[in-house]
């Protein structure tokens, strides 16, 4: 979204100092009730051509009966033009806040900067994120798995200029676990988007998987003893191997613990390289088995090279099951 955002002129804020000096600080006795504050917002929206207190601030704990009601009307600066929004640093308004409220200026816990735009209406960065967290638990329902949202990155205020204006979510990718970003957008009364902002928050999921349950060396077989079940954080598991299937072998040596993935699994060859298997010479009528060695692996159907343990010769043999390699 296009910034609106400007800053008071050092002469405006000059002006006003002084029109707030000359109409004199209010004083409240030292011993009235020390435990509530007031909290300035760091976003806010205001009505009328004057700023008034009660319009960017809120009382936290116990003020003394009558103190807030005096203190909420009084107006600290002009207001912006309707639709604009001007920013105000934190020692700007801890002058402005100084020289109107007196000793209650004590109370007042500022941010770092306070925003205000006349009309409209404004999500703070707390309100924001609750409304990100609402949509991306609502899009999450239907995801395999125990999902929970963490470290929200929302803007620090997210203006509506208009009155009729409304604030849409939607996703910028897919729900998936790790961060996930979300599109702010506002939009007129015409459904026309007017702006738009980033959100993110990051995504973990958990889910019950297949691991190691011991080392499973690289070429192996993933076998029944050798695999154990888990639950493990998908936001740090790419692609998980479902359990179905197989059988499988590992193309890298897994670690106890470890989820088994589907990229680290390759179907399990019936004939495997240095592993012993039977030569079948077949021809018109006559038939010779002799004891051979596969020099490769080998599916079901596949040609493999294997090497005859009496001749010592190499020969390209068809793989009929895990034992026997036929040559016709």
């Amino acid at each position: 979204m296009r910034s609106n955002d400007i800053r008071i002129r050092a002469g405006l804020l000059i002006l006003t100092l002084a029109v707030l000096l000359a109409a004199g600080p209010l004083a409240f006795g030292a011993g009235q009730d020390q435990d509530w504050r007031i909290r300035i917002k760091s976003a806010a929206c205001v009505k009328g051509p004057r700023v008034r207190l009660g319009e960017i601030a809120e009382v936290v704990g116990q003020a003394p009966k009558g103190t807030w009601g005096s203190l909420s009307g009084i107006e600290l600066f002009d207001a912006p033009g309707r639709g604009r929004v001007v920013a105000v640093s934190h020692d700007e308004a801890a002058r402005l806040l100084k020289g109107r409220l007196g000793e209650a200026a004590a109370r007042c816990v500022l941010p770092d900067q306070l925003q205000v735009q006349t009309g409209g209406s404004v999500f703070d960065a707390e309100a924001l994120a609750r409304q990100v967290l609402a949509f991306l638990a609502q899009r999450a329902g239907q995801i395999e798995g125990e999902a929970e949202f963490k470290d929200v990155q929302v803007p620090p205020a997210l203006f509506l200029p208009g009155d009729l204006d409304r604030l849409e979510l939607a996703l910028g990718a897919e729900v998936r676990p790790g961060r996930v970003p979300v599109l702010l957008l506002v939009k007129g009364p015409d459904g026309r988007v007017r702006g738009r902002a980033a959100a993110s928050a990051f995504m973990n999921l958990w889910r019950t998987v297949p691991c190691a349950a011991k080392v499973i060396n690289r070429n192996e077989a993933v076998t029944p003893e050798r695999v154990t079940f888990q639950r493990k954080n998908m936001a740090y598991v790419d692609n998980p191997w479902d359990g179905k299937g197989g059988p499988f072998r590992v193309l890298r040596s897994v670690p106890p613990g470890q989820p088994l993935t589907q990229d680290n699994l390759e179907p399990l060859p019936l004939v495997v390289k240095g592993g012993q298997v039977l030569l079948v010479y077949q021809g018109r009528g006559v038939q010779l088995a002799v004891k051979a060695r596969s020099l490769a692996d080998g599916g079901l159907g596949s040609s493999v090279a294997v090497r005859n343990l009496q001749s010592n010769k190499v020969v390209l043999a068809t793989v009929v099951d895990k034992d026997t390699v036929v040559v016709r």
